[in-house]
């Protein structure tokens, strides 16, 4: 299947809303979910998703086949942290459409965001990933990403 890496327009937001609100909603640990209303956390996530989405510091990378259909698309941006002053890539998300996963179009999105990292002098690229989305980890551990920290939770 050949797919094209192209930048993301307004056209692209119907299926990069639908494809988020599913990803991350799945990516709440099941606990965290019991009694948490789906429209009142798309309330709360919304707003602050689109503000990542529109930022001109970041992109929107969208993968088409040549015939056309979107079936992937990757978010990514200029972040730093708290530890340490230096900026790095960020992938803010990531999706690729069930029908053609395991063909590499994870992985031409990837190269393009750390292509788009490089032309921006950025030499790290990380993310974050579900601690149960076994898929997407053995994913990026193909592609070179390794743990850096680990983020854990309890109920209290």
């Amino acid at each position: 299947m050949e797919v094209r890496i192209r930048p993301g327009t307004k056209q692209d937001q119907a299926i990069i809303w639908q494809a988020t609100m599913e990803t991350v909603w799945n990516d709440i640990p099941a606990e965290e979910r019991v009694g948490m209303d789906r429209k009142e956390f798309e309330a709360h996530f919304r707003p602050r998703a689109q503000r990542i989405i529109e930022s001109p510091e970041n992109a929107v990378l969208v993968a088409e086949r040549t015939d056309g259909p979107t079936v992937g698309y990757a978010i990514v941006g200029r972040a730093t942290s708290m530890l340490g002053p230096e900026p790095f890539g960020f992938v803010y998300d990531i999706w690729v459409a069930s029908e053609v996963r395991r063909q590499g179009v994870a992985r031409q999105l990837m190269d393009e965001a750390a292509e788009w990292c490089r032309r921006r002098g950025l030499h790290r690229l990380r993310l974050e990933v579900g601690a149960g989305n076994a898929p997407a980890r053995r994913l990026y551990t193909a592609l070179g990403f390794a743990e850096e920290r680990i983020h854990m939770g309890r109920g209290v």
